[in-house]
């Protein structure tokens, strides 16, 4: 027995020795590192065979240049690598796991040259590898034999100034990279140039923005949030979109199955491809597509990834065929989306283009705006739509688009992956936002950058069952592309952005995209700004991160790729930013969204009313020489106009503020709460003789209805003239 304790204590002993504790130096100070034998590092010498294998029953787990990272499962295998290199174990330092490279870091007193470098090393027992350019004090050396404790030596010895381990370190990409067989292909999720076969590295940083949704929120971004998407049908069992529906409408059956239709041969339609081949289609498949872009599931194994993927689909389905009743149609379907709950409506739809100017009807303009200001619980739904594939201005007289020009929507078009804009991609005053779409040779007959979405199932969509229009299968294609590809995914993006702050107004989602959108393309921007990107490329991950610091949350951490935040602090109040930026001169009634100055239209956003902080924000800014002439002039938020109270977020219900002697922001002194005595001189909103055509003490104006119009709320205040110049207007240029 007495053996036998024996025994087990010289092999608990000799476990206990093997388990070496090093050290290394850094500033002076030892760092302990603990070897861990769960994995090794290799290290391949001048001993190693050029033709030397690692063994079978080794599990690679990284390689670089000299050195692999493994698990060892056999001693056998063990002693062979020991024969052909060097062999260490893992160190665990501060609980974190590092493999070392067989290289050391050396600050070699003097700053030599790298002749007399050379020397040092030789000297030294050490390979002279390079010097830093940027950092010439520093050289890069690799040693025989273990660099922790070379590099010990090398200080206490005072051979160097300093000297520390080059280690392999866990280090997690910024982007969240699923398991979705076919996401590598989609780039304009994300892009680490490693895709060759597009045109650059630009994409909208939507994986990056889901890891920092994985951080703050434990979910990749979307839950919660119901994303209306009207188009002409879709496939509701696809595996990649099943589940990711709620309850839909189809106004073209006028039943609950907004499921994509197969036509009759004699309905199919004829079109003219970019190569000017005639073909067919003889089914709806454009709604599929656009919901794959925007929420198709994420992390199944399976397909493709969409930007938004906890979104909740609401799937609306209209009958292009006859798109002859298409505002009737448009009508019905906002309606039935905002009932059942949207928080976003993305549009991928329009008059045709090169094809002369077409209005939206007012009745349909009068939903925009109602739906804009009024909904969501008052926080406003987010209505997008895509800009147009014509290469035309959505503005001009002869080419008007009144759907995406509404100045109660977001007009999305269209870049390719080296930031530029797509070829096809409509542009104008009234453009917002642009997002990565594919493109196209200038002869329209050679297409790049597709873009991976779902498609129906089988041979009933774009793709045929052929693996180069995407799968063998048919049920993903690889070329969807135009400003309808662009909308639902800028929709999608929306929908991480009210996932990571609910309580976000439209309009400040608004000012977060025009404040953190990178400036692509080869267009100058003009304070900020320019007619063909408008703000820029919605980064994604940059506006999630906004989001989430209005919501409270500390985003020191959130590092996002793309140009510098230097347009409004994050610390900045979304809406109060314009009055401090000389580009946003013509977002005269924005503070929140003015690019959109037609929003005054509505109570809601007159000067931005979602935003208190508008006249907490700007007490202290003297008042610019125009303030005081009757106009809201660039960089006033009004002039000598009032408000309701109750526009104004957080602020008592009743009553009328009044503009600041500073013409940045609203004097609230008039407002006060039910059951609270009016304070002298404030006037209520509206006492009931609103709308009597007669200019009451209590009103600015009263032009005999209680409708928003130019000039004239329904509140019988004073508003702005309605216009678009907010997003981009030429008169910003």
């Amino acid at each position: 027995m007495k053996k036998l304790c024996l025994i087990l204590f010289l092999l608990l002993f000799s476990a206990a020795l093997s388990a070496e504790t090093l050290y290394y130096y850094v500033e002076g100070k030892k760092v302990i590192l603990t070897e861990d034998f769960s994995s090794y590092s290799f290290i391949r010498t001048s001993i190693t065979r050029a033709n030397f294998v690692l063994p079978q029953s080794v599990k690679l787990l990284k390689k670089n240049e000299n050195a692999s990272i493994i698990e060892i499962s056999d001693a056998s295998a063990k002693e062979t690598l020991i024969k052909n290199g060097q062999l260490f174990p893992a160190y665990i330092k501060d609980g974190v796991k590092l493999h070392v490279s067989g290289m050391i870091f050396v600050k070699i007193p003097g700053k030599p040259n790298a002749e007399n470098a050379e020397k040092w090393c030789r000297k030294n027992g050490v390979t002279f590898i390079k010097q830093y350019q940027y950092i010439p004090q520093w050289y890069l050396v690799s040693v025989d034999g273990n660099p922790v404790k070379k590099a010990a030596e090398l200080v206490e010895s005072k051979a160097a100034e300093a000297a520390e381990p080059s280690f392999f370190i866990p280090i997690k990409k910024r982007a969240y990279i699923p398991n979705d067989k076919l996401f590598s292909n989609q780039w304009h999720l994300h892009n680490d140039g490693s895709n060759k076969s597009v045109t650059g590295n630009d994409h909208a940083r939507v994986a990056e923005a889901w890891e920092a949704l994985q951080t703050f929120k434990g979910n990749l971004g979307g839950r919660g949030v119901k994303l209306a998407i009207i188009d002409d049908g879709f496939d509701l069992d696809h595996e990649d979109l099943a589940g990711r529906f709620t309850n839909g409408k189809d106004f073209g059956d006028n039943d609950n199955d907004p499921t994509y239709y197969v036509y009759d041969e004699k309905f199919c339609r004829a079109h003219i491809d970019y190569t000017g081949i005639e073909y067919y289609d003889c089914s709806d498949m454009h709604g599929t597509a656009c919901a794959g872009v925007a929420a198709a599931a994420v992390d199944n194994g399976k397909g493709v990834a969409g930007a938004c993927p906890e979104c909740t689909v609401i799937p609306i389905r209209i009958d292009f065929l006859s798109n002859t009743t298409l505002d009737d149609y448009a009508i019905e379907s906002f309606q039935w989306a905002a009932s059942a709950g949207a928080d976003i409506i993305s549009n991928s739809w329009g008059p045709l283009d090169n094809e002369g100017a077409m209005d939206a009807s007012t009745p349909l303009k009068n939903l925009f705006a109602q739906l804009a200001t009024e909904g969501r619980n008052g926080k406003g739904i987010i209505i997008l739509f895509a800009a147009g594939n014509g290469n035309e201005s959505i503005d001009a007289s002869s080419t008007k688009d009144g759907f995406a020009s509404n100045e109660n929507v977001f007009a999305i078009g269209a870049t390719r992956a080296d930031g530029k804009r797509c070829i096809y991609s409509d542009y104008g005053p009234s453009l917002d936002f642009v997002v990565p779409s594919s493109d196209f040779s200038s002869d329209y007959r050679t297409q790049y950058d597709g873009i991976w979405t779902v498609d129906n199932t089988g041979r009933d969509g774009y793709n045929t069952g052929k693996s180069s229009l995407g799968d063998s299968q048919g049920n993903y294609t690889n070329d969807f592309s135009g400003t309808s590809s662009a909308c639902p995914l800028a929709a999608g993006i929306t929908g991480l952005v009210l996932a990571a702050n609910p309580d976000l107004t439209r309009n400040q989602v608004y000012q977060i995209y025009k404040n953190t959108s990178d400036k692509v393309g080869d267009k100058a921007y003009s304070n900020g700004l320019n007619n063909y990107y408008c703000y820029g490329r919605i980064n994604a991950c940059k506006a999630v991160k906004r989001a989430l610091k209005l919501a409270g949350e500390d985003v020191s951490q959130v590092v996002c790729s793309g140009d510098p935040e230097t347009d409004d602090p994050d610390t900045d109040d979304p809406d109060t930013g314009d009055t401090g930026h000389p580009g946003d001169t013509g977002d005269t009634g924005d503070t929140g969204d003015t690019g959109h100055t037609g929003d005054t239209g509505d109570p809601t956003d007159t000067a931005d009313t979602t935003d208190t902080a508008d006249s907490a924000d700007t007490g202290d800014i003297p008042a610019g020489p125009d303030c005081g002439n009757g106009r809201i002039d660039p960089n006033e938020i009004c002039d000598g106009n009032a408000i309701p109270c109750a526009q104004l977020a957080g602020a008592p219900k009743n009553g009328t503020a009044k503009c600041a002697a500073n013409c940045m922001g609203w004097d609230q002194s008039g407002c006060y709460n039910d059951g609270e005595t009016a304070p002298e001189g404030s006037d209520t909103p509206d006492s009931g003789n609103c709308g009597n055509g007669i200019v009451d003490e209590d009103e600015e104006c009263d032009d005999g209805n209680k409708t928003s119009g130019d000039g004239c709320s329904k509140y019988c205040m004073i508003e702005e003239s309605n216009s678009k110049s907010g997003g981009c207007s030429l008169d910003l240029l």
